[in-house]
Formats: structure tokens, sequence, C-alpha cells
């Protein structure tokens, strides 16, 4: 749905339409995001949302169920549709970990158990003098760059004996990734860093960024290399860089992995909700959705 003022694109609702099981969902989720949301401008937000959630109660007959899920924390879509008419049948929450940042790295640091930080001030070392360096791509070599950061993870998913999402693997999502750090980082909403050994790319890491928080996205590294603990000198240097400037927000996004926490992060939710309308049908839909994981993923 595009929802426009006075002639001027101020909103969109990017929903899925699909059937499973004889069910008519509508549905804002899945990869390769870890964030679906209805998108609005700022200062049209409220309205936009409202719209959406009655022109879903117009069209209801269109739909048996509408699932949100991975909506960002503190996201008001959900209210909203809900405003406009829908019902929550189900709501879910899945956790997203983050750090609220200081106003110095060394305050960062000074947050963490001794033995934590003394391992970052060692980890960065690499970095700082010299063992690695870390190198930012220009546009026109992004092809080039998101081809080695699809290599290097799949390179090391294969040496950890662990199955990466399908989809990471494609040469569609290789495309999309291009398009999408093309277009982002000259407006400095996507970073690219490629890190070097011995004039080597050793890894790669693709993140995003605005104008309040450091978004980590996906990244890898050869896996032989563990020893430099590229990973880690990753997140610390995303994370002392963003508070050098000014960011005031580290989101690690979807999912509780353990090792998001060894950086001192707490939770945020991420919500998720099935809606239906009044009709018999859509209420009867939704108690199944509820009850079947993969009706709402």
């Amino acid at each position: 749905m595009a929802v426009h003022d006075a002639g001027s694109l101020v909103g969109l609702a990017p929903l899925r339409s699909r059937r499973v099981g004889g069910l008519r969902l509508l549905g804002v989720n899945g990869e390769p995001g870890d964030y679906w949301n209805v998108l609005a401008r700022p200062e049209h937000r409220t309205a936009v949302e409202e719209v959406v959630g009655r022109e879903l109660h117009r069209r209801q007959r269109d739909w048996d169920v509408v699932a949100l899920s991975q909506l960002p924390p503190g996201s008001s879509t959900a209210d909203a549709l809900e405003r406009g008419g829908l019902r929550a049948a189900h709501r879910s929450a899945v956790p997203c970990p983050g750090i609220t940042l200081p106003e110095s790295f060394d305050a960062y640091l000074a947050t963490l158990p001794t033995s934590r930080r003394t391992n970052l001030r060692r980890r960065l070392r690499n970095l700082d003098e010299g063992e690695l360096e870390l190198r930012v791509p220009a546009v026109p070599e992004l092809p080039a760059a998101i081809e080695r950061w699809q290599a290097l993870r799949v390179r090391q998913w294969g040496a950890m004996g662990k199955r990466l999402t399908p989809e990471h693997t494609e040469a569609r999502f290789r495309e999309f990734l291009v398009e999408v750090t093309t277009q982002l980082v000259p407006a400095g909403l996507a970073l690219v860093w490629e890190f070097v050994h011995g004039g080597e790319v050793v890894g790669s890491f693709v993140n995003f960024r605005d104008e309040r928080a450091f978004y980590q996205y996906l990244g890898g590294f050869a896996p032989e290399l563990g020893r430099l603990a590229i990973g880690k000198v990753a997140t610390a240097e995303g994370i002392r860089s963003s508070i050098a400037e000014g960011l005031s927000y580290y989101d690690f996004m979807r999912g509780a992995e353990p090792h998001k926490y060894w950086y001192g992060a707490a939770d945020l939710p991420s919500r998720g909700v099935v809606l239906t309308s009044g009709r018999a049908r859509s209420r009867l839909a939704g108690r199944v959705t509820a009850l079947v994981p993969r009706l709402r993923n």
C-alpha cells in the first residue's frame, strides 16, 4: 500500500500476500531482513499507520489474517493497526540485544568486567598496530567486495560445520546486497568493511547506520585466522567508531546469540502480532495461526 499526502508519497506498507493451508495471509516479515515495518516519513508516521489500518479493515474480505513479525523495538505499527479496527489474536516478542553508548570508548569499556575489557583492548591492537588493516571499498568496488563477503561467509560457516541460511548463498542475494550498498553507502546509511592481512582480504562485514544507531548485520572471515579474532575486532571497532561519531546506540538486531551479551548488550523486544478482522472466518484463522508457528512466521 502506498500512502500519499497532497500527491506526495509519505508511506509504504510492504505486505506479502500468500495462501497457506487454505488461509489467506498478509505478512510483513521474513529473510533477508532483521526488522520489517510500515515505512513513513517521520512527521507522517502516525497518520500513515492509521490510514493503513483503516484500509486493511475496509478490505477485510480480501484476507483472513495479517501477521506482523520482526517489528523494530519501539515500533508503533501494531498498536496503530488495532486502532484502525483490527484485533490482536496473538502477540509475541523476540529479543534484540543492543548497547546504549556512553560518551567515550573508555567509558564503555569501564562497564565491562576486567577480563573482557582487557580482551577487547588486546584484540583492537591487531588493528591499531597494523597486523590487520581496515579497508573501506569505494562504490565502484562494491560488486567485487560483496562477492568476497559472500565467499568468506560460506567458508566460515562450512568450517564450523553449520548450515548457513540458504538464501544467503544465492547469486540473487549477492546482487540484492550490491544494489542496496551501492545506494546506501554514499548516503552514509550502510558500511562495507574489509579487513586485510598480508595483502589479502580475510574479513568482510556489511552493516547499516542512521543518525542514531549502528546496526550490526552480517559478516564473515577466514576461518584459519581465528587467532586474530577478526569478528571481535569488527564488533569492537563498530562500537568504538559509533561512539566517536556521536551515535547513541549499537544494535545487534534480532536474536539472542550469547556472543552479543559478552559485549554488555541488553535486550529490547521485537514485537510480533497476529491481527484479524471481525469476520468469523478471520477470527478462526487467527486462532489457527496463533497455534502454528509455520503460519505466523
